[in-house]
């Protein structure tokens, strides 16, 4: 598993009430920095992120919220995490800078970090090759490397940990989709070599062009989900339509337990 490095004075973390996980907001400019200084010292360390999706999930899956309770780096992707981790630490979080999505630091990664060699796992053949190239083109005295996520499997997750092994990566960018790629990482942890891995989702098809991102414009406004809800229905209806709704019923059960034990 995870070691776990707590440090408030430098991520500033901040517990969202009721649900009880821990975020710890960051611009990418504080993102791309932190991934310098943890490349510098040559440990594991993983960046995960928070929406209204991972908060349903931390409810229901042990396995992921184990593995998110344990990281030093989650940020605040979902518009309704940042503003009740901003309600709840009075901090001056922003909508522009501190939901932060893949495609607001990746960009920066290969021109405003010294990482040598980045591996990719994940997404389709297509995104994941798009994405590698694109990757390679901004930094050509670097190494990146793919490894396409379509069909997951046990054998395939046993073949792409042996090469990563021997890849000896800087930074991983895993986008087998939630909670696939946490658990893999959780499962996996103590194999896999030192490095930096960033949980991606969907972000290397985004990135590489093959699924279109919403307008960044609609981010500030929260209203990405109401994008991907209508160019996606089949695939997102239940995560945008009745999860909340089940989130809302445990966060309620919560509350009242809390309540009954605090009377």
């Amino acid at each position: 598993m995870l070691k776990h490095q707590r440090q408030l004075s430098r991520t500033g973390e901040i517990e969202i009430p009721v649900s009880g996980v821990r975020v710890t907001p960051m611009d990418a400019g504080e993102l791309l920095r932190w991934i310098d200084a943890t490349w510098g010292q040559r440990r594991k360390a993983a960046i995960l992120a928070h929406n209204l999706h991972s908060l349903y999930t931390w409810e229901v899956n042990p396995v992921f919220r184990a593995f998110y309770e344990q990281a030093e780096v989650v940020l605040t992707d979902g518009f309704p995490v940042l503003k009740l981790a901003k309600w709840r630490s009075g901090r001056d979080l922003s909508a522009k800078r501190h939901r932060l999505g893949t495609l607001d630091w990746l960009p920066g990664l290969m021109s405003e970090t010294p990482v040598r060699r980045v591996a990719v796992v994940g997404a389709t053949p297509e995104g994941n090759a798009r994405t590698v190239g694109l990757l390679q083109a901004q930094a050509p005295d670097r190494e990146v490397r793919g490894w396409a996520g379509e069909g997951w499997n046990p054998r395939l997750e046993e073949r792409v940990v042996a090469e990563l092994q021997v890849f000896a990566p800087d930074f991983v960018i895993v986008g087998l989709g939630m909670p696939l790629q946490e658990e893999m990482l959780s499962r996996r942890w103590a194999e896999l070599p030192p490095a930096i891995y960033a949980a991606v989702g969907g972000g290397i098809d985004e990135y590489a062009g093959i699924q279109k991102p919403p307008p960044r414009w609609l981010g500030p406004l929260g209203l990405e989900w109401a994008y991907r809800l209508v160019t996606q229905p089949r695939r997102l209806g239940h995560r945008y339509v009745v999860e909340p709704w089940l989130l809302a019923g445990h966060l309620a059960r919560k509350a009242v337990r809390g309540e009954r034990a605090r009377g």
